[in-house]
């Protein structure tokens, strides 16, 4: 029997990993409800102002001590910082670009994220893992393209540039932590890297915020705002973070592929946007890309 107890936390983490990403599948869409009333500077800052609470209440609930040496202050400091451009850089795009073509766009993080944890953290990518990452790319390029792979010209707009970018900045950010988070309290580094992003952000919120768009917000908008604060970014940061800490950044990376299937699922009934074959193909192969490279063995992801 004590054979069968080491699974279970991975398996736990793998499930806690699936609910973040689709949790953020669907911040697209509210994040396009909600950038039609307010501006960027003022959703994260609202986002920030609501979800740091919450995340608060769960670390006292659940007694967590924020304990930190010195040596932590760098990452902190850097993760707050990354993590505060990534957010204020993916919102601006969405500003001029679909939820469905920013879903598509940020599953370029696994890539970035697997090539920096390689060079940075020393992670094994594997047979697996590699196999994985080339299923999904393929899958990508299907749905970006259409079916056309010899037509790449889906990267039209600013927007869809901000939300490459995006991609990239959270690969950084998810390298950047991990050695924190697997020395800390996931928890505990989620709250203050998010205490710290509200800092940075509230220097922008000053000089930039409209408190009139914001009193003016519609119901519809309130809704998307409190899903963002709260499942989006306290619930979905935490639960990241604790796959991070236990199966390593290139391997929870691989799960950034689910995102894209979970803002289709949601975009096209709210956004009314085609859902075609080769959309189905390609998800076909997100699907597989993942599952091949979450896969155990000599050949899987460290």
């Amino acid at each position: 029997m004590a054979l069968a107890t080491p699974p279970r936390e991975p398996m736990a983490s793998h499930i806690l990993l699936l609910i973040a990403v689709t949790i953020w599948g669907w911040t697209f869409v509210a994040t396009k409800i909600v950038v039609t009333e307010i501006g960027p500077v003022e959703i994260f800052g609202l986002r920030l102002a609501v979800g740091l609470p919450f995340l608060g209440a769960v670390l006292l609930v659940k007694r967590t001590p924020l304990r930190f040496t010195r040596e932590d202050a760098g990452p902190l400091l850097l993760g707050g910082a990354v993590l505060t451009a990534h957010f204020l850089v993916q919102i601006a795009g969405l500003t001029t670009t679909t939820a469905m073509n920013t879903g598509w766009i940020i599953s370029a993080s696994p890539l970035a994220l697997a090539i920096l944890s390689y060079l940075l953290l020393r992670e094994r990518i594997g047979w697996n893992g590699a196999a994985g990452i080339a299923a999904a790319t393929l899958g990508i390029l299907l749905l970006v393209s259409r079916g056309n792979l010899t037509d790449l010209g889906w990267l039209r707009s600013t927007g869809d540039w901000l939300i490459l970018a995006s991609a990239h900045t959270w690969a950084l950010y998810t390298v950047t932590t991990r050695g924190l988070v697997r020395r800390r309290d996931p928890l505990a580094v989620t709250f203050l890297i998010l205490v710290l992003a509200a800092l940075f952000t509230a220097v922008f919120f000053a000089m930039q915020a409209d408190l009139k768009r914001v009193a003016a917000l519609s119901p519809r908008g309130v809704a998307a705002l409190l899903y963002l604060a709260i499942p989006g970014l306290a619930l979905g940061q935490w639960f990241w973070q604790e796959g991070v800490a236990k199966l390593g950044a290139a391997r929870a990376g691989l799960y950034l592929y689910l995102e894209p299937l979970a803002t289709v699922a949601l975009a096209i009934p709210l956004l009314g946007e085609p859902f075609g074959a080769f959309t189905a193909l390609g998800g076909a192969l997100v699907l597989t890309g993942v599952y091949l490279g979450q896969g155990r063995g000599p050949g899987a992801a460290a």
